[in-house]
């Protein structure tokens, strides 16, 4: 299963599986960094401001329609279980959610099967 993550508090670095591969400043956000680490599955990215997690990146694309299902019934469950997610725009190439709450954003691109998870507050100062 691929690894879930506390967004909105201190990220643990020795929890973190996997192969450190890079830090680099965020390109949208001064003062952010983001963490690149090879996993069994691909490629996770983790970005760190003022010293939270705010948003996680899973490029871990599955071959097949079923298990890309299940992966994102697992990684939206994980990440919003109590408020659930509601669809904002589907551009074609991927579908934008909001938390119920208004605490999270998520972003499935369908076209490469890469999921990202962050909190409002980050998405707001980085767009």
């Amino acid at each position: 299963m691929l690894p879930i993550f506390k967004i909105g508090q201190e990220l643990n670095e020795s929890e973190i599986p996997g192969v450190f591969l890079a830090k680099e400043p965020c390109a949208e956000v001064e003062g952010a960094e983001t963490y690149t680490y090879k996993i069994e599955e691909g490629i996770i990215l983790l970005t760190i401001f003022d010293g939270l997690l705010h948003e996680v990146i899973y490029q871990t694309p599955k071959k097949w329609p079923w298990s890309r299902r299940k992966k994102n019934k697992y990684l939206f469950s994980s990440y919003c279980s109590k408020s659930g997610w509601e669809e904002r725009l589907d551009n074609g190439f991927g579908k934008t959610y909001r938390s119920n709450d208004g605490e999270m954003y998520a972003l499935w691109s369908y076209a490469m099967d890469f999921n990202t998870f962050g909190t409002m507050a980050f998405h707001e100062i980085s767009c």
